[in-house]
């Protein structure tokens, strides 16, 4: 003979379902004070402007964004190096992204300056190079794509072909023939301009 089958019984594990789903509660609870906390650290260090050694790649990247709106360039780039070289994936993408859009303001300023034109087709070969970075990292990053088109309209790059005389192709003169290497792309962010 089987022994008859226990009824489900509410009163048998309810206190102990409301009990879990307290203790979940309360972790969840504990979890987002924690990063509220580190949060309110994190803002306070920005709001005096303090990058203290050992400081957060977060507040490195907020700092760098901040020296670059006071028009300090070249100690934001320095910050946004400091920033990438600590940083996780996602910081270094966002490093990578206000870098190029930095050399690409910065080039477009120069553009129109009159007598700087060599000038700005270097920092917009930097920021192309950014964005291609950029873009290599996080591919559906629309506003870095979105950039990168207008770095492209500004300063469309040409390709290099290399001409041989087999008597088929067509000669082209020397003076039109552009030399790739003499473009500066770096590998990797841009460490800025000394």
């Amino acid at each position: 003979m089987t022994p008859p089958r226990a009824r489900w019984q509410p009163g048998r594990w309810l206190p102990r379902l409301c009990l879990l789903l307290a203790l979940g509660a309360a972790g969840w609870a504990v979890e987002r004070a924690v990063a509220g906390w580190q949060a309110a650290a994190a803002n306070r260090l920005i709001a005096d402007g303090a990058t203290a050694a050992g400081a957060p790649p977060s507040v490195l990247l907020a700092h760098a964004a901040a020296l670059e709106r006071a028009g300090r360039f070249d100690e934001a780039l320095s910050a946004y190096a400091e920033a990438e070289a600590l940083g996780s994936p996602d910081i270094r993408h966002a490093v990578h992204v206000n870098v190029a859009n930095l050399y690409l303001r910065r080039g477009i300023e120069a553009a129109r300056g009159e007598g700087h034109a060599q000038r700005a087709m270097v920092l917009l070969q930097l920021a192309k190079a950014g964005y291609r970075s950029a873009l290599r990292e996080q591919p559906g990053d629309w506003n870095a794509r979105y950039n990168y088109e207008l770095a492209l309209r500004v300063l469309p790059d040409f390709e290099v072909r290399h001409w041989r005389r087999s008597g088929n192709e067509v000669e082209v003169e020397d003076a039109l023939k552009k030399d790739k290497s003499a473009w500066t792309e770096m590998v990797g962010t841009p460490r800025g301009m000394h």
